[in-house]
């Protein structure tokens, strides 16, 4: 997980009149009948995916993310479609996974571009869900468009408006937390689920194997070394090409578009970051 750099600008879609007339309207259902919209299980508020789904809200989530899931990283394209995700749950919430769901969710936050994420099905659908647990759970928590946010601690990380690095670390493949808030979100998003370690040990692997071959220098191996690093890639002009491509792939496995770009940047603290 590393930090995202998203536009402050929505798409425009998201602020049609269409989009201004959803929200309202889900606002003054919960002016008439406020405590049927706080009963467990009702449907007053739900929110339809249509207008925050749209094509243009995903293309501009998906390049802002460099194609990653904002939680674990993993190229999304690759694999699957990906799903917006709402950082505040729309419909309905949850403190904890023992805990009932309960109601109503973030509903005047549903079209909002500050609480629009990209994600992999499997942090959104089959971990984060309805969770968005807080430090200050239930006397801080907003349940309506008349309460402030600004009262919210939540212990689920913002990838856009907090710095992942500070409180997520890794030993070797391993996401590690180093505040309470790391700790939540490795849980909640499954960040160390036994695909996803998997997969992250053997980027790690692939990196550490390009690493070594990038600081080779061949002006300063003996003949005898030299002569079977030549050996191996079929001629001295070969094996140039592939320490040069060693080091770039090396390089650049630190940039905010490289996958598991979190993990090797805490593995390889000096290598370049763009």
């Amino acid at each position: 997980m590393i930090r995202i750099k998203k536009s402050s600008v929505a798409p425009a879609i998201l602020k049609t009149a269409s989009v201004a007339a959803a929200k309202q309207a889900l606002e003054v259902r919960y002016d008439a009948n406020a405590a049927g919209c706080r009963a467990p299980g009702n449907r007053i508020l739900n929110v339809p995916a249509t207008l925050y789904n749209d094509a243009t809200v995903k293309q501009k989530l998906i390049k802002a993310q460099k194609e990653k899931c904002c939680y674990c990283e993993g190229k999304l394209l690759a694999v699957g479609y990906g799903e917006v995700e709402h950082y505040r749950p729309k419909n309905g919430f949850k403190q904890g996974p023992n805990l009932p769901l309960e109601k109503p969710g973030y509903y005047w936050l549903a079209y909002e571009w500050d609480n629009l994420l990209f994600t992999c099905k499997r942090c959104n659908g089959g971990h984060k869900r309805n969770y968005f647990p807080l430090a200050n759970h239930p006397s801080g928590r907003a349940y309506s468009h008349h309460d402030a946010l600004t009262q919210e601690q939540p212990l689920l990380l913002h990838p856009v408006y907090d710095d992942p690095a500070i409180h997520i670390g890794f030993r070797r493949a391993v996401a590690v937390a180093k505040t309470s808030r790391g700790q939540a979100t490795i849980q909640l998003c499954g960040l160390n689920r036994k695909y996803k370690l998997e997969r992250r040990r053997t980027h790690l692997a692939h990196i550490e194997s390009h690493d070594s071959l990038a600081d080779m220098d061949i002006t300063t191996m003996s003949k005898a070394d030299l002569a079977r690093e030549v050996a191996k890639c079929g001629s001295p002009q070969a094996l140039v090409r592939r320490i040069l491509q060693a080091k770039t792939i090396r390089d650049q496995a630190a940039f905010a578009q490289a996958e598991y770009a979190g993990m090797v940047r805490a593995n390889f603290p000096q290598l370049p970051r763009r």
